[in-house]
């Protein structure tokens, strides 16, 4: 008897897992603001729209870094190691690595007017630095943050300004 019922209960289990996941994506579908199932970063991807509550941009495009850049209209945060960083960086740029960000924060974002849009880049197209230290800015208070996607390989690939070593 005992046997059956967990026999019973093994073909059960997953059939409601199945039954639930099927209903939550059907609901999904038929939703006004849908959730998107997949999400796709790349440094093609346009801008997004700055969103009314954090004013964060999640991403920002090399076209748009280049020319807040040249028009000194920015300040460009490295999220990579600080090694990564004194072997090159986007000229001008500061150095505050994400695994640092909270003992380092203060030194670096006193200096940065509240009202000057930041952009933070790391390297790599699945890097996620430079979103985790947007994300936290914008917890600080900072209201203009995007995130440059493989920042440091999009801006070289551009042929725009760098520097090496330790100071920006």
């Amino acid at each position: 008897m005992g046997k059956s019922i967990l026999i019973k209960a093994l073909w059960q289990i997953p059939a409601i897992l199945l039954i639930t996941a099927c209903v939550a994506l059907g609901f999904n579908q038929i939703r006004n603001d849908r959730l998107p199932l997949v999400c796709q970063w790349n440094e093609q991807q346009p801008a997004a729209k700055s969103s009314e509550s954090s004013g964060l941009k999640p991403i920002i495009s090399i076209e748009e870094a280049a020319l807040l850049f040249k028009n000194n209209k920015a300040v460009f945060l490295d999220a990579r190691p600080k090694s990564f960083y004194i072997e090159g960086h986007i000229k001008g740029a500061l150095s505050l690595p994400w695994e640092t960000a909270e003992e380092k924060c203060i030194d670096v974002v006193e200096k940065i007017p509240s009202d000057m849009p930041i952009i933070t880049y790391c390297d790599g197209a699945n890097c996620e630095l430079c979103d985790k230290l947007a994300v936290f800015l914008c917890d600080l208070g900072f209201e203009h943050v995007s995130a440059l996607i493989n920042g440091w390989t999009v801006w070289n690939k551009h042929n725009l300004p760098v520097n090496t070593g330790n100071t920006p």
